[in-house]
C-alpha cells in the first residue's frame, strides 16, 4: 500500500475518534446530568429552618424533591435568636413556622425577601402577613374539647369570656402553652390590658392548669374535667391512637359565634433577605401554598404526615378536620404576635407560668 494512502487512512481515523469522544464529552456534560426532575436547570439544595413538626416537613420537602428535583437541608427546631445571632452568614433560605410568631418576628426584624403577591392570593384572606412578608401553608385552630357524659353541649359556654362564669367553677382545664400566650396577646390588644387580666386571674380561679395540651385532652376523654381548652389537632392524634373518632368519648366544640376562642394561628412560610437562592425558595413556596401542590398533604395526607393541620389555599378542606371556612374565627393581624412579652409577662406576674 503506498504510504500516502496509509496516512490518509490513519488521519481519517483519528478524526473520527476525536469526534466520538467530544460527542460522549457533551453527553456527560449536558445540563440534564446536574438536572433535577424537569431537567432543565441544576439541582438546588434549598436550607429550611423550621420548628413545625417534622413529619409534616419531611412529607411536603420530600413531594418537592419529587416533583422538581430540588433537595432540602432541614434544620429541626431552629428559632428567630438562631437567624439573629447568624446575621448575613445565616445559610437559611426559608423559614417553616409552626405559629405565626416566628415569622412574624423575622418580618418585624426586617430580615424577609417579601412573597409575591399571586402567592399570597392562592391563600384564604386574613392568614398570612399584611405587607406579604410571609405566607400561610397550615393552620391549626383554637377549640374547646368536652366530655358529654359530664355537660351537655347545650350548657357549654357561647363565648371563651362565659368560661369564667360561676357555674363553670372547677369544671374546666387549660395549659398555658404558646397558643394560649397568643391567646391572650391577641385579648390584650383588643379588650385591653385590664380586661384581660380580670379574665385570667378569673380562669386561673375557676380552671384548673393541667402545663400541657396533651394533659389537658386526656383527662377531659378520661372524665377528670367536663371541659378544657387547647387546640385541635390534640384530640385528631388521641383519636388516632385509639382507632378513629368514633372511638372518643369527648367532643370537639367551636364557639358559635366569631370568638377568640375560636382563633386560627396561622403557620407561616418565610424567604429570608439573606438566602442565595430567593428564586428557588420563592417557587417552593408558590408550590406549598398551591391548591395542586403542597395544599394537597394537608388535604388528603394521614395524620402521621399531615398533623391533622388545616389546608390553607382558597377552596380546600382536610379530609380529616374539615374547612377552615367553617371556623367563627375573629379576623385579625397576625403581627401582633412578633411581640408577645404584654402577654408572657402578664401570665407570670399572675403565677400561670414560671
Amino acid at each position: 500500500m503506498p504510504r500516502t494512502g496509509l496516512r490518509s487512512r490513519v488521519t481519517t481515523a483519528i478524526a473520527g475518534a476525536v469526534a466520538l469522544l467530544a460527542v460522549t464529552a457533551g453527553c456527560s456534560s449536558s445540563p440534564s446530568a446536574d438536572a433535577g426532575a424537569t431537567g432543565s436547570e441544576p439541582t438546588t439544595t434549598l436550607t429550611v429552618y423550621t420548628d413545625q413538626h417534622a413529619a409534616l416537613v419531611k412529607g411536603l420537602t420530600d413531594a418537592y424533591t419529587k416533583k422538581t428535583g430540588v433537595t432540602f437541608d432541614v434544620q429541626q427546631d431552629a428559632t428567630v435568636g438562631q437567624i439573629q445571632a447568624e446575621g448575613k452568614a445565616s445559610p437559611a433560605d426559608l423559614f417553616l413556622s409552626e405559629d405565626p410568631a416566628p415569622v412574624a418576628q423575622l418580618g418585624k426584624a426586617g430580615l424577609l425577601e417579601p412573597i409575591a403577591s399571586s402567592t399570597v392570593a392562592q391563600v384564604q384572606p386574613g392568614l398570612s402577613s399584611p405587607q406579604d412578608l410571609w405566607v400561610a401553608y397550615a393552620a391549626r385552630v383554637r377549640v374547646l374539647f368536652y366530655n358529654p357524659g359530664l355537660i351537655e353541649k347545650a350548657d357549654l359556654p357561647k363565648t371563651l369570656l362565659d368560661i369564667t362564669d360561676p357555674q363553670y367553677k372547677g369544671k374546666f382545664a387549660y395549659a398555658p402553652s404558646g397558643a394560649f400566650v397568643a391567646t391572650t396577646q391577641y385579648l390584650i390588644s383588643t379588650i385591653g390590658t385590664e380586661k384581660t387580666t380580670d379574665f385570667l386571674k378569673k380562669v386561673k380561679a375557676n380552671g384548673v392548669n393541667e402545663q400541657k395540651n396533651g394533659n389537658v385532652r386526656d383527662t377531659v376523654e378520661a372524665g377528670k374535667h367536663a371541659m378544657g381548652l387547647s387546640n385541635h389537632y390534640y384530640w385528631w392524634i388521641k383519636a388516632a391512637e385509639v382507632g378513629g373518632p368514633e372511638h372518643m368519648t369527648s367532643k370537639i366544640y367551636h364557639f358559635p359565634e366569631a370568638d377568640p376562642g375560636n382563633l386560627i394561628l396561622s403557620s407561616g412560610a418565610a424567604i429570608l433577605k439573606t438566602s442565595t437562592h430567593k428564586e428557588a425558595a420563592a417557587k417552593f413556596v408558590q408550590w406549598l401554598t398551591s391548591k395542586d401542590g403542597g395544599q394537597q398533604i394537608l388535604s388528603s395526607a394521614d395524620i402521621d404526615e399531615s398533623g391533622a393541620q388545616y389546608p390553607v389555599a382558597v377552596g380546600t378542606s382536610s379530609k380529616l378536620v374539615g374547612s377552615l371556612s367553617d371556623i367563627a374565627s375573629p379576623t385579625y393581624d397576625m403581627s401582633i404576635y412578633a411581640d408577645q412579652s404584654q402577654a408572657q409577662q402578664l401570665l407570670k406576674s399572675l403565677g400561670m407560668t414560671s
